[in-house]
């Protein structure tokens, strides 16, 4: 069934264990992940993998080239403090780990 995307994701993520987003500064990073989330027409959000860094520079700009080509948000769910060079760029009235820039 075709999926219609919503949402770019740029996720810091942890591997001790499982994968789990890093929504706490005080969590170690181990690297980042983007995701392209669509929505099944019969109604769940699926998330596809797209890219694994190791540092967040190459991961945000391939989220942002992504948002752009397909015209939906980019949700940025990395701590504030983890974004070098990007923390203007992330509206004040979000909570730090979780941002939408359209």
């Amino acid at each position: 069934m075709p999926k219609q995307p919503i949402t770019v994701e740029l996720e810091a993520i942890n591997r001790e264990g499982e994968l789990q987003t890093v929504q706490d500064s005080g969590v170690a990073v181990h690297g980042y992940s983007v995701y392209v989330r669509a929505v099944d027409f019969s109604g769940p959000a699926l998330a596809t993998w797209v890219f694994d860094s190791d540092t967040v520079e190459p991961a945000y700009e391939l989220a942002e080239r992504l948002s752009l080509a397909l015209a939906i948000p980019l949700t940025v769910r990395v701590p504030t403090d983890l974004m070098p060079g990007r923390k203007q760029m992330i509206p004040t009235n979000t909570p730090s780990c979780i941002t939408e820039l359209t």
